[in-house]
């Protein structure tokens, strides 16, 4: 019974994370022209680049912060189509296996969200780096937990969640740094790539 009951979580979380993440491309491939897919394909290498440079110290990394700041220029859909790609692409390094629609979904959200914000303020983008970090390991915690968890519960899912904080909370320390540090030079570069090749910015 309970093989039967993880196999059902499992193929649920897992048939999700890929229909959003399948909604959002559709949604992208119908708005997108030439310029924006070249443009948003140069930003998604830069991040899978920055994700193999950082691997070796674990979550601490610019990842996030790249892609929740590439939502915030370029708008909504194109920070949850670098973010999720930029999963799909990395994960061909660092290895696939079927906790990378979790992880596409996670990423892609976080810079879906930053879109959504419309603000450059520090401060904001600053609490809003904590809450994408911590908010990466809840959903991809929904694959640990409906894969491994003996029984599938609210509270098997927080002890779940809760064995990751530290992760997370290296994720987070990463994110307020580079926020605070590099947010307002970096908007400006990505400001300049998009007057300068006439960016449409991508809403949901």
């Amino acid at each position: 019974m309970i093989e039967v009951l993880t196999l059902n979580w499992m193929a649920f979380t897992f048939t999700l994370a890929i229909a959003v993440a399948l909604l959002f491309t559709l949604k992208f491939e119908h708005t997108a022209n030439p310029k924006s897919i070249a443009l948003l394909g140069m930003l998604t290498a830069l991040v899978v680049v920055s994700r193999q440079l950082f691997h070796s110290v674990g979550e601490f990394s610019p990842v996030f912060f790249l892609v929740m700041v590439i939502g915030v220029v370029y708008g909504s859909l194109s920070g949850f189509m670098v973010g999720a790609s930029t999963m799909l692409v990395s994960n061909f390094l660092l290895g696939h296996g079927p906790w990378t629609p979790y992880q596409m979904l996670a990423l892609g959200l976080v810079g879906f969200f930053a879109g959504l914000m419309q603000t450059r303020n520090t401060i904001i983008l600053t609490v809003y780096s904590i809450f994408a970090a911590y908010f990466y390991g809840f959903v991809t915690d929904l694959f640990w937990w409906s894969a491994f968890a003996a029984e599938h519960s609210l509270q098997t899912y927080i002890a779940v969640a809760s064995a990751g904080l530290l992760m997370d909370s290296s994720r987070a320390l990463g994110n307020v740094l580079f926020t605070l540090v590099l947010s307002k030079p970096l908007i400006k570069i990505l400001q300049r790539f998009r007057n300068r090749f006439h960016y449409t910015v991508l809403k949901k």
